[in-house]
């Protein structure tokens, strides 16, 4: 199938006619993403049955009908890993998703392994082997070689095919519904696409040596940067750096003078310095619940209680073939322990597919129902009615 390259409306919109004719496409994006907020969209590849195009927004190609497309619950879009794509459309266009299908999520229940590479996945599912060679291209240079073509071509050729390939596997399985119910969760309508500044402060790397008011103050900082970053179309890093944004909500500087003896603050005075000062005078409330706050014997529950789950959570997920880190983080384990020790049953681990797979042993485990043994082969270890 030769390659399209669409560069303006009317190309765009015959594409779109035969992608929502067959109520399926596959597609991709490239984009770089080194100097601003937003993923600045270079490049989209859509595969139907028939066709296979790049659409080339840098050349005159219009990209919000594409939006709408990704938004368009009537045709189901075959992508792989689309998370930075979908936040492209959704930075740039205020779109939603829906009727996303991700391969790589795919392959994860399939039991292929997770978070596998497009060419690992397209191996393993049709025997496809891509020669990719333009990983590291700068796709926001024109003109494109044919090389550079052939590569984002590549990247939606074979997705529709794959999908098929992962569909009947899952169905095979009995998994197809867990996936469904997965991809709906991350990329439906209802799913946060974008990041939410109030919850930034969980990226912010040191952030756990804060406790108390000064965690307040970065909960209202980290927000603060996020929106201040998104407005001005930069990196959170180019704002402030990490290691300063801990300092000034540890410090809470009130004055200029006072924030200026910071390290590494490059704010220049005005009304962007002015505004974060209010945001650090300002902050209040109280602070997000951390494992340090809690009781100690509940602190040494989870502690002695983590490595069971987690040897559990790992045999479950090896007997049924799915990556474990799909099913559940540390950080889920140890909510969950701290849930059940406080006589709760309203947990993410404890609804939908998670439940069917792996929340039901835990939770027994957790209840002081069941005891572990260690088997002489896989999964290695199991419960067994205490």
């Amino acid at each position: 199938m030769s390659i399209e390259q669409i560069t303006d409306d009317a190309g765009l919109a015959s594409l779109l006619v035969d992608a929502r004719g067959e109520g399926r496409c596959a597609l991709d994006t490239e984009f770089v993403w080194e100097r601003t907020y937003a993923p600045v969209l270079c490049l989209v590849q859509i595969a139907t049955a028939e066709r296979l195009a790049v659409v080339d927004p840098l050349r005159g190609a219009p990209l919000r009908p594409v939006a709408d497309l990704v938004a368009d619950g009537s045709v189901v879009k075959a992508m792989h890993a689309p998370g930075a794509d979908l936040t492209g459309f959704a930075l740039h266009f205020g779109s939603g998703a829906a009727a996303v299908f991700d391969t790589q999520l795919a392959a994860g229940f399939a039991g292929l392994g997770g978070s596998l590479s497009l060419e690992r996945m397209l191996d393993q599912t049709l025997g496809v082997r891509l020669k990719h060679a333009e990983g590291f291209t700068d796709w926001s240079k024109r003109p494109l070689t044919a090389t550079q073509v052939a590569y984002a071509g590549d990247d939606v050729r074979h997705l529709l095919a794959a999908m098929d390939a992962l569909l009947e596997r899952l169905r095979s399985q009995g998994r197809d519904r867990w996936a469904d119910e997965e991809m709906e969760r991350r990329y439906g309508p209802e799913a946060q696409l974008v990041q939410d500044p109030d919850q930034a402060w969980r990226r912010v790397a040191g952030r756990g040596k804060l406790r108390g008011e000064p965690l307040v103050a970065l909960v209202a900082a980290a927000a603060w940067r996020e929106r201040e970053a998104r407005r001005r179309d930069i990196p959170t890093s180019w704002l402030i750096r990490d290691p300063t944004l801990i300092e000034l909500a540890r410090r809470r500087p009130r004055t200029v003078e006072e924030a200026r003896a910071v390290r590494g603050l490059q704010l220049k005075n005005g009304p962007q310095l002015d505004g974060l000062l209010t945001v650090l005078a300002e902050a209040d409330g109280p602070a997000p619940e951390r494992g340090a706050e809690l009781p100690s014997e509940l602190r040494n529950r989870i502690k002695v209680v983590l490595p069971l789950a987690s040897s559990v959570l790992q045999a479950v997920c090896a007997q049924a073939g799915i990556a474990s880190e799909l099913v559940a983080t540390r950080d889920d384990l140890e909510s969950l322990i701290r849930v059940v020790a406080e006589g709760g049953d309203d947990h993410p681990l404890l609804h939908g597919w998670r439940r069917e797979l792996a929340g039901d042993e835990l939770l027994r485990l957790l209840r002081g129902e069941v005891a572990l043994r260690v088997l002489p082969g896989p999964p290695h270890v199991a419960g067994r009615a205490g």
